[in-house]
């Protein structure tokens, strides 16, 4: 990750812009599941974040991405509540 001037981010700026994306997603998905379902929410995101990736990475770092996911799918916590609404 490198900022426009090509002088890549520190590690502890990477986190915390990492965090900060997730905190604001993390926000916005609350508020789309009080007007939508929270499964309707969750695969839309997951299409988009697919999407994405598709575009960004070659195809074989596509394909292994997505054998990570697989591989870590059990390691996964779901939410506290079990229900974002």
């Amino acid at each position: 990750m490198k900022r426009s001037n090509d002088k890549p981010f520190t590690p502890e700026e990477v986190d915390q812009r990492l965090n900060q994306c997730y905190d604001a997603l993390y926000q916005r998905a609350l508020e789309l599941c009080v007007e939508h379902d929270s499964q309707i929410v969750a695969s839309t995101m997951l299409a988009q974040a697919l999407r994405l990736y598709k575009t960004i990475l070659e195809p074989e770092e596509f394909d292994a991405m997505i054998g990570v996911m697989v591989e870590t799918a059990a390691s996964i916590e779901p939410y506290k509540t079990g229900n974002l609404h």
